[in-house]
């Protein structure tokens, strides 16, 4: 029954199937891809910022928060 209660939770929750998995070393790998991620798009961010007529700091907000969300 519990096994059910949990694949029920799984398909709404996805990350509770692989957070048991998650250890210091995953992690730290985890947190280089999105800093990475985010060096590498800030001039994208803040030339899309300028082409859209905002200010260039909407740009690097953009740039820095997204790749560490999806890492």
């Amino acid at each position: 029954m519990k096994s059910l209660s949990h694949s029920k939770l799984a398909r709404y929750l996805p990350f509770l199937t692989w957070l048991p998995r998650v250890n210091r070393r995953t992690l730290r790998d985890d947190i280089i891809a999105g800093l990475t991620g985010t060096i590498i798009s800030l001039p994208q961010g803040v030339a899309f910022a300028i082409i859209a007529g905002m200010p260039p700091i909407y740009g690097l907000y953009s740039a820095m928060v997204m790749p560490i969300i999806t890492a």
